[in-house]
């Protein structure tokens, strides 16, 4: 066998996660792509996850998964990554958020120009004002790697 290329290990490989509702669908790209968007993780960096929880307040959990693919949407078109993108499944204990998003960095200081960055656009901004109508609860979580 030979040995897989560094190029082919970051591609894409995308996924289609089709909502119960059926009328929607979510490409979702590897974690392994998304980190790997032209970064180079310094050796001995620290990646860093930032994971959001979004707790709709009642019957509004459709309309937090479209405002939350709407700020991933005005994450591309301001240079970032999109992160991912997640729901709740009934397979959980129902503590679960409706919606989750999450997002790795090569270190603290990507991480930190990534909040820089939206910080700068109004754009994300009005997102997150849009945001905020449409949840009970929001979390915000931010996560070191640990090695194996």
């Amino acid at each position: 066998m030979g040995l897989v290329s560094h190029a082919s290990a970051i591609e894409f490989k995308e996924m289609t996660l089709h909502l119960a509702a059926g009328t929607a669908a979510l490409p979702i790209a590897s974690p392994v792509a998304v980190l790997g968007q032209g970064t180079i993780t310094p050796t001995g960096a620290i990646r860093i996850v930032e994971r959001t929880h979004y707790y709709a307040k009642p019957g509004l959990a459709a309309e937090v998964l479209d405002v939350r693919r709407k700020a991933s949407a005005v994450r591309l078109s301001i240079g970032l990554p999109a992160g991912e993108i997640f729901v709740k499944h009934p397979g959980g204990d129902g503590s679960e958020p409706d919606v989750a998003w999450q997002c790795t960095f090569a270190d603290v200081a990507a991480r930190d120009a990534d909040l820089a960055a939206r910080a700068a656009s109004a754009e994300f901004e009005s997102v997150r004002v849009q945001m905020r109508k449409l949840y009970a609860r929001f979390e915000r979580q931010v996560f070191a790697i640990a090695s194996l």
